[in-house]
């Protein structure tokens, strides 16, 4: 028996798992970035929110390749699904995810540490 899934669906399907991962995460903000959020949860960022240019910087090593090895989603698709999470469960409109890079990682890590 096949199954067919839609686009829609997959979609809900993902949002769900990201909930589920990654949906408790917690505003932080600091007086040395004052044009950036980051979402932070058990002393790590997962994402970074650029208030100027509406980018949104999402962790590799974590929620992206979560949903490229789970859903084997292309980066097209994963951009997408994140950009309507982050509208649905964290109320950031007009945000565009991009993966992050290691010095943006470096900074994380300094940040709450």
């Amino acid at each position: 028996m096949k199954y067919i899934i839609t686009e829609s669906k997959i979609e809900q399907v993902v949002i769900k798992y990201l909930n589920k991962l990654y949906g408790d995460l917690e505003e932080y903000r600091t007086d040395e970035y004052l044009d950036k959020v980051f979402f932070i949860n058990s002393k790590k960022v997962y994402m970074e929110q650029e208030l100027k240019n509406e980018m949104l910087w999402v962790d590799y090593d974590t929620i992206w390749k979560d949903l490229e090895d789970t859903f084997s989603l292309e980066y097209e698709d994963i951009q997408s699904i994140i950009t309507k999470w982050a509208e649905e469960t964290y109320k950031l409109r007009g945000v565009t995810p991009r993966i992050c890079g290691p010095i943006r990682i470096g900074r994380w890590k300094r940040l709450i540490n």
